[in-house]
């Protein structure tokens, strides 16, 4: 996690730095909330069987939210943005699990957390309306994933700090209220993919008042966002 605060320090200074080169730079900040349809946990992505590598669980319907800030050279419709968005699903039900040893029903609740931080190079495309703007870009992103696992009301407790590397595109749609304020639409495309390591916290479980074994070693899971993400929000012109 200290590694992945510093990179996002990283990027975030080095956009101010270069807004800060250009001072005739305008900039925005954009609150928004965040749908993305459908997400991908693979339990077994070190399996030597491609079936059971390929085997995943289905998470949708993924709720979230983020901030978003816009540099733009009032000269031309090219602009930087820099947004750094809070991901989390998770998931509980009561169900037969191969985790414990021998295999019963437990209630499990499984998910995941990702923290996408993207930078992107984006153009307002023109429309000739000083109310609505369209516009549309790309660039590249660092995500940070966790897996979220209990079993009968045991955690699994994440080993690493997973830190993955991607591009996205996206485009976005603004409709100004006031000289100041906007609204603001949005749709992205990411597909990150973030291995995390657990480890249970206790060895044993009691399941109806027997004793249940849970694996001792530490597991390796692949998290995969690949769903369309969908946005809405407010922004505000500070200079």
């Amino acid at each position: 996690m200290r590694r992945f605060l510093l990179l996002t320090f990283v990027m975030i200074a080095g956009t101010c730095r270069l807004s800060a080169q250009i001072t005739d730079w305008s900039l925005s900040i954009g609150v928004r909330g965040s749908y993305t349809t459908s997400s991908k946990v693979f339990a077994n992505p070190d399996s030597p069987s491609p079936d059971v590598r390929s085997q995943y669980l289905d998470f949708s319907n993924i709720y979230g939210g983020g901030i978003e800030f816009r540099f733009k050279n009032p000269d031309d419709n090219f602009f930087i943005s820099l947004s750094v968005e809070y991901l989390s699903k998770r998931q509980g039900q009561s169900q037969l699990t191969a985790l414990t040893t021998p295999a019963r029903r437990v209630d499990v609740t499984d998910g995941f957390r990702l923290i996408p931080v993207e930078l992107g190079a984006n153009i307002f495309i023109p429309l000739g309306s000083e109310k609505v703007r369209m516009a549309m870009g790309g660039g590249l992103g660092l995500y940070y994933g966790q897996r979220i696992l209990s079993v009968a009301g045991t955690n699994a407790r994440q080993q690493n700090k997973p830190v993955s590397y991607g591009i996205h595109v996206e485009s976005s749609f603004d409709y100004r209220i006031v000289s100041w304020i906007s609204v603001r639409a949005e749709m992205r495309f990411r597909d990150p993919e973030v291995t995390t390591e657990n480890q249970f916290e206790e060895n044993t479980v009691l399941v109806n008042g027997v004793s249940v074994r849970l694996p001792q070693n530490s597991f390796r899971t692949k998290i995969n966002v690949n769903g369309l993400s969908f946005g809405l929000g407010v922004v505000f012109d500070i200079f």
